[in-house]
């Protein structure tokens, strides 16, 4: 399996304590969705995954005022 650059950044952001929220943006069809996925499945014991684009409902979470 490729080792990507992302996954130090992932792993530092893991660590900070004063974390916010991990969103990912990028192109499409890069391996966005994997990548989260496997770094979750090793680091985590439980995580949510949501995609705006199937559940738009969800965007109101994330609304500022």
């Amino acid at each position: 399996m490729l080792k990507r650059k992302i996954e130090k950044h992932l792993l530092e952001w893991k660590k900070k304590l004063d974390k916010m929220p991990l969103v990912v943006k990028g192109a499409r069809q890069v391996g966005k969705t994997f990548i989260i996925e496997r770094f979750c499945k090793k680091n985590y014991k439980h995580y949510y995954y949501i995609d705006f684009n199937e559940m738009p409902n969800f965007k109101d979470v994330l609304m500022v005022i």
